[in-house]
């Protein structure tokens, strides 16, 4: 019995050993100015930048025009267009200036309007037509921007109705303007499927994250197990140790790239419609990338724990505010600031641009040079930050 009760006094508690304890955990927390940091403020920081990135709608979406009428009534309907804010217009002479802008990315629509098209506008005779070309790499946006079109078309119908009638006063011998029909092509995922979107995009912040978290590790690891100091004074440079350090994990991340690919094209039947070789060359300088920003991490951190939250606080807007989960659009500009100075930004339009949209150097050139400056400084900049705690 005497045995029971000290069993249920020991689940018991105490307001002095809870206050103790309290108090040493606070002293505790206190002493980590990081954890600290990362606890109070990542919360507050990733809500206002996550909800400036997602509170706007879709707008001023860049619009490459054609127009091969010219009169004024085509003229009034690229107004509607543009008065809409849905739409950024900027005008090109041919089709195949406007195709090549929307495959190399610059503009996600195009507006072909015929030679014809005023004269069957105006003579009541013959629905005149406009083309609508739309980038169908991510589904959920080309399906807004389809539904926008129509509803301006729609207005602008209604508007030529309304003048007509107004300026005949519904007279019966009155010649009613025909409707202007809208033909919609979506290219590249024309069944505007997500998974054409999200799969090439899931396999890329999958290699983002692990890369990083590769490195992230590797001499915080060496500082806590107390090695450190013998590389330190071994006739190693730093150079080589950094290097040393980065290869083994570039080769198992390009590895794992090479089998997500094919779980990718076997599984989910996503066929990569562009160069694979360039596609692999880009990857390889995207997980340089990645492993020289969780070298940086690694050499920054005295522990794991703080690598840990360093890297939860890189890669959260990693996954909001590169174009994976919201479009880059309607983000404010100092929103795109923080946006572009991240590598998977230009990675997902790496990936997506080979793998749906069939391009390749020629037109990812710059996204592809931007990822490998980005890999030079992260990797110079350890190398330089390691030799000088060495100093």
């Amino acid at each position: 019995m005497l045995k029971l009760l000290a069993k249920v006094q020991s689940f018991g508690f105490t307001w002095t050993g809870i206050q103790s304890i309290f108090r040493k955990e606070i002293i505790q927390l206190l002493r980590d100015p990081y954890l600290v940091m990362f606890i109070i403020a990542l919360p507050i920081i990733q809500l206002l930048v996550t909800g400036l990135a997602v509170q706007r709608d879709l707008k001023h979406i860049p619009t490459v025009v054609v127009n091969y009428d010219k009169h004024s009534a085509s003229q009034e309907l690229l107004k509607d267009f543009e008065n809409s804010t849905l739409f950024d217009l900027r005008e090109v002479s041919s089709d195949e200036q406007l195709m090549a802008r929307i495959r190399k990315g610059d503009y996600r629509v195009g507006i072909i309007i015929p030679p014809d098209y005023s004269e069957k506008a105006l003579s009541g005779n013959t629905a005149p037509q406009i083309n609508l070309i739309v980038d169908g790499t991510q589904g959920t946006i080309a399906k807004t921007i389809v539904d926008g079109a129509n509803q301006i078309v729609l207005s602008h119908n209604r508007k030529l109705l309304s003048n007509t009638i107004g300026a005949f006063g519904g007279s019966e011998d009155l010649l009613v303007p025909q409707s202007v029909a809208l033909k919609a092509k979506v290219l590249y995922n024309p069944k505007m499927s997500s998974a054409y979107y999200l799969v090439p995009a899931i396999l890329a912040i999958v290699m983002h994250m692990l890369t990083i978290l590769f490195t992230s590790f590797a001499i915080v690891r060496e500082r806590e197990s107390g090695t450190l100091e013998q590389l330190m004074v071994s006739p190693v440079r730093v150079t080589d140790l950094m290097m040393g350090k980065v290869l083994p994990y570039a080769f198992i991340g390009f590895l794992d790239m090479l089998l997500t690919l094919g779980v990718m094209v076997w599984f989910f039947n996503i066929s990569i419609t562009g160069s694979f070789w360039f596609l692999c060359l880009a990857s390889m300088i995207f997980i340089l990338c990645s492993l020289g920003i969780g070298l940086l991490i690694s050499i920054f951190c005295q522990t794991q724990v703080q690598a840990i939250q360093l890297t939860v606080a890189i890669f959260l807007p990693s996954l909001l505010l590169t174009g994976f989960v919201f479009p880059l659009e309607p983000m404010p500009w100092f929103i795109k600031i923080i946006s572009y100075s991240l590598p998977l930004t230009y990675y997902l339009e790496i990936i997506r641009g080979v793998v749906i949209k069939g391009v390749g150097g020629s037109e990812l050139w710059f996204q592809t040079g931007v990822i490998l400056l980005m890999a030079t400084g992260m990797l110079s900049a350890s190398i330089l930050r390691f030799n000088k705690q060495l100093n």
